[in-house]
């Protein structure tokens, strides 16, 4: 029997998608919190800021206190403060939400940059432990696919967790009923007794703490070190994987998996000195699936569309035939997940339904 460590095809192998898991996570974290701030009809573009002060101040708060837990309360903590900031411009305040989340992202990245500056600029690299991993009992010694699922950080389990939980919260739950309903038609939940104002309230907390979080699992599981801005535009990849997922959960954690395969497969081409024949081959396919699933869907009207991935997979199957030496810029590999959030917004953005109320101040009594 071919074991499972054998299947994978060029780049894409166990350890593509043992990475995938990795960078899925500092994604998704964000994304799901930002879709319950979005069905709540808040639109919280500050998640890279709030990313980045979770990670500096777990970062600083591990190493003044020697303690990892200390460190992981201390980035929420810095998170929910934003949260706070955040929830009185655009629900109190009622300011536009896009302008406050930018605002937000300005101050954090200013904050965190001279804060490392005067703490840790005249220290030199300094690196802490890390978040140990945790082996699931029985499931971790399944042959080759237990390390794969089953030997990960806390944190990589409570976000992909969090996507069931967010699914069973939004629709089976009467506080998720109230979310939706603050995001679709706030005047008729207020009729039926739901404080809009506290809905949002929490639902923005809720986006800003596991943002955070996400900047927590950069700083102190992935890496035990702070960058300034390693965040890295994550922050925006999430609300990109809310509006690809169309607002539901498991649209939500499809987009950040691909996302986070994307991200782990630019690390893997970038180092080559040739792009690999299965990349070809899985360009191909998706362009073919895709131009299938328009003639499936018929969709005559998308005729550029169709005739754009026709092309795209004509041109993936004779180059994986030919197999030409094609040498392409690190810096190209790097921007593959920015290209491919553009690609999902000019496709997705059109097509979606996003919560009728979402960036709408609710104001009592204007029904």
């Amino acid at each position: 029997m071919i074991p499972f460590a054998d299947i994978g095809v060029g780049p894409f192998d166990t350890s593509w998608l043992t990475s995938t898991l990795i960078l899925t996570t500092p994604i998704l974290l964000p994304a799901v919190g930002e879709l319950i701030s979005e069905r709540a009809g808040v639109l919280n573009v500050g998640l890279e800021g709030m990313m980045l002060a979770g990670a500096f101040f777990s970062f600083w708060a591990a190493w003044a206190t020697g303690s990892l837990l200390l460190g992981v309360l201390a980035g929420v903590a810095a998170g929910l403060a934003f949260g706070v900031i955040m929830s009185l411009l655009a629900i109190e305040a009622q300011a536009d939400q896009i302008v406050s989340g930018v605002g937000i992202n300005i101050v954090a990245i200013g904050l965190t940059t001279f804060l490392f500056d005067e703490i840790f600029g005249a220290r030199g690299l300094v690196e802490l432990d890390r978040i140990g991993l945790i082996e699931i009992p029985g499931l971790s010694s399944i042959p080759e696919l237990g390390e794969l699922l089953f030997d990960h950080d806390a944190v990589l389990y409570f976000a992909f967790l969090s996507v069931p939980l967010a699914a069973f919260l939004l629709y089976r739950t009467k506080w998720g009923l109230s979310i939706r309903a603050a995001g679709e038609f706030p005047a008729a939940a207020d009729t039926a007794g739901v404080s809009v104002r506290r809905v949002r309230w929490m639902s923005v907390l809720t986006a800003s703490a596991m943002a955070a979080l996400a900047g927590v699992f950069l700083a102190l599981v992935t890496l035990g070190i702070f960058r300034q801005e390693m965040t890295a535009g994550r922050g925006f990849l999430a609300l990109v994987a809310v509006i690809f997922g169309r607002w539901h959960p498991v649209g939500v954690l499809g987009a950040c998996l691909i996302l986070g395969g994307a991200d782990a497969l630019q690390l893997r081409l970038a180092a080559r000195e040739a792009v690999s024949p299965e990349v070809w081959f899985v360009i191909a396919a998706l362009a073919a699936g895709f131009a299938v699933h328009l003639v499936l869907r018929r969709q005559r009207e998308r005729k550029v569309a169709f005739a754009l991935s026709a092309a795209v997979a004509l041109s993936g199957i004779v180059l994986l035939a030919s197999s030409p030496d094609i040498k392409l810029p690190d810096q190209l590999w790097r921007a593959l997940p920015f290209l491919l959030a553009l690609i999902v917004l000019a496709g997705a953005v059109a097509r979606a339904r996003m919560p009728s109320d979402l960036t709408l101040p609710y104001r009592r009594g204007e029904g």
